[in-house]
């Protein structure tokens, strides 16, 4: 399996693919074509791309794009010229699809220019509306289809099908305008064209190969995520002051080294995840449908499953407990319920799992050899599980701390992030230690009553009146003169 990046009919992109060491490129003839062709002599791509590097070329007409029959025509006319002045040194190219294209010219194109073009660099391209029918009529007829990239997501049924066509028919398939690693893992492709790689340049995103697996980090969390893998920066060939300093260009040749890295891990695996979906690529990219329309003319059967062949999803454990309950009339009534428990056993595989590559007990078509066996069901049980996870996130922070010394002293944000959460992780076992009981009352005062009368109401005055009328002035009198005698 192979990555073709696309948008190399831009001599800053071209230029940059060629020192990021890329292999195989996608160009866009109406891209081509706007940024204007040679008045005066023919376009050849033998004169722009090295030799060693493969070239797709494909019409590119953007998915909003409006044009009529007569501008279709043209355009028609022109790739195929392009096609034939060029057939020599690309490698592959595609026919036109677009939502506007009419089946019956798709259909005339084939039979007239492109049959007469080299089978092996023609990819005609399914049309999603024509469905399984489709798709097997095209690869009976040739060996080599391409997929639009969409196509891929919008049906569930293309992995079984492509599966089998390729087992029993030796189909190859090629997607266009995707390289998601879910995708390229479900669907057996030859190679993936994608217009990916331009992203940090065009939304300040992160692509990262860790080692194991594709990382996309969005532009919000380039600053948590760049000062992290400055041993990834290494192997890549990048300068971390680039990186860190968000250099487009720089972040563009990881994108590429970070691609072929996954090429090389589908190549001999067949098995990646990613954390970031792939966003929807540029005008240019050739990532659309065939058909404006996306809900196809093929509609979903759901067939009712037979109740012997249904279970519980093997995610919780299930175990039935007797409990009492009032009916309406206020008896007593014994009823048996489900309680959710967990499993100590995974469903995980070696073959599909994602560090494969590096675990120690991997053994092919086993199943995981590990277990979790956590029980949380009293308060004990609940603490010594926070106090593991505290030592587990103090080892994280020392060890963060100390990449970020190794780095320079560089105040990497993620070892303040990671230290906040070591704080509220001791937090939550204060308060699991804390068996303090008090009550707390808040008190209000409104108009000029004080506080007492607000809460005791007319007692309050009662409490503040001396008792058996208070005292006479005759007998204030006698308690001065007493206090001065004395």
């Amino acid at each position: 399996m192979k990555i073709i990046y696309l948008g190399a009919e831009v001599p800053s992109n071209r230029i940059l693919l060629g020192s990021a060491g890329a292999r195989s490129v996608g160009v866009s003839y109406w891209r081509l074509m706007k940024r204007g062709l040679p008045k005066t002599k023919i376009y050849l791509l033998e004169s722009y791309f090295p030799e060693d590097m493969e070239i797709l070329v494909h019409p590119g007409i953007p998915r909003t794009q409006e044009i009529s029959r007569t501008e279709l025509e043209e355009f028609a006319a022109d790739y195929e010229e392009f096609i034939v002045n060029n057939v020599d040194r690309l490698t592959q190219f595609t026919e036109i699809n677009h939502f506007q294209v009419s089946p019956d010219f798709v259909r005339d194109q084939r039979e007239t220019v492109w049959a007469e073009m080299p089978p092996a660099k023609f990819l005609p391209v399914w049309n999603p509306q024509t469905g399984q029918k489709g798709l097997e009529e095209l690869t009976a007829k040739y060996l080599d289809v391409a997929l639009p990239g969409e196509s891929l997501e919008d049906h569930t049924w293309l992995s079984g099908a492509t599966q089998r066509l390729v087992r029993t028919e030796g189909s190859r398939f090629h997607a266009l305008g995707t390289a998601r690693p879910d995708n390229l893992r479900q669907v057996p492709v030859e190679s993936a064209a994608t217009l990916s790689w331009l992203s940090p340049m065009t939304r300040g995103e992160t692509i990262i190969w860790d080692g194991t697996r594709l990382v996309r980090y969005p532009k919000s969390m380039k600053e948590q995520a760049r000062p992290r893998h400055k041993a990834v920066y290494e192997k890549a060939g990048v300068e971390f002051d680039k990186i860190v300093g968000d250099d487009s260009e720089e972040l563009c040749k990881l994108a590429v080294w970070s691609f072929d890295q996954l090429e090389m891990r589908l190549t001999k695996v067949g098995n990646i995840s990613d954390m970031f979906e792939d966003p929807a690529g540029d005008d240019y990219a050739e990532n659309v449908p065939v058909v404006s329309d996306r809900s196809g003319v093929e509609m979903r059967k759901i067939q009712p499953r037979n109740p012997d062949e249904m279970g519980n999803l093997p995610v919780f454990g299930f175990e039935i407990k007797t409990i009492v309950e009032r009916d309406e009339s206020g008896n007593d009534v014994l009823k048996d319920v489900p309680v959710i428990q967990s499993h100590d056993t995974s469903l995980r595989q070696c073959d599909t799992c994602f560090i494969a590559s590096n675990c120690p007990a991997f053994k092919p078509q086993n199943t995981c050899a590990f277990k979790l066996p956590i029980e949380v069901k009293t308060k004990d049980q609940l603490k010594s599980l926070i106090n593991a996870i505290i030592e587990m996130q103090g080892q994280r922070v020392a060890f963060m701390r100390f990449a970020e010394e190794m780095n320079g002293g560089y105040a990497d944000p993620n070892v303040s992030q990671e230290i906040d959460r070591l704080f509220k992780l001791i937090k939550t076992t204060k308060e699991l230690d804390d068996s303090r009981e008090f009550i707390r009352m808040t008190v209000e005062r409104q108009g000029n009553a004080g506080v007492l009368s607000q809460i005791f109401g007319e007692k309050a005055q009662i409490l503040k009146e001396i008792p058996n009328g208070g005292i006479s002035e005759s007998d204030t009198t006698k308690i001065i003169q007493q206090a001065i005698e004395e």
